[in-house]
């Protein structure tokens, strides 16, 4: 089975948006516990770092992570394609 590497990006770009405006919402709404939240899933204390979201941080955010993990998927796509080209031996 195939990737499509150009619609595999695209979604996961897509995701990535949608969470990190999720997370951003939190983060402006009720940073201290998002924070706490975050620290728990990571088993770290965060309570020393700050939260400085500001719309400029939000928009280069809002680029960057989906960006970023829409290539990142792509790569993830095309080695897989790559991979799966070759026979199997055995």
């Amino acid at each position: 089975m195939k990737l499509e590497t150009r619609a595999f990006a695209l979604a996961a770009g897509a995701a990535a948006a949608i969470l990190f405006l999720l997370c951003a919402l939190a983060v402006a709404i009720a940073p201290a516990a998002t924070t706490a939240f975050a620290g728990e899933l990571i088993h770290a204390d965060l309570s020393g770092l700050s939260r400085n979201l500001t719309f400029a941080t939000f928009v280069i955010g809002l680029i960057a992570w989906p960006v970023g993990t829409a290539l990142s998927f792509w790569l993830v796509a095309a080695v897989y394609n790559r991979l799966t080209d070759r026979p199997v031996a055995g």
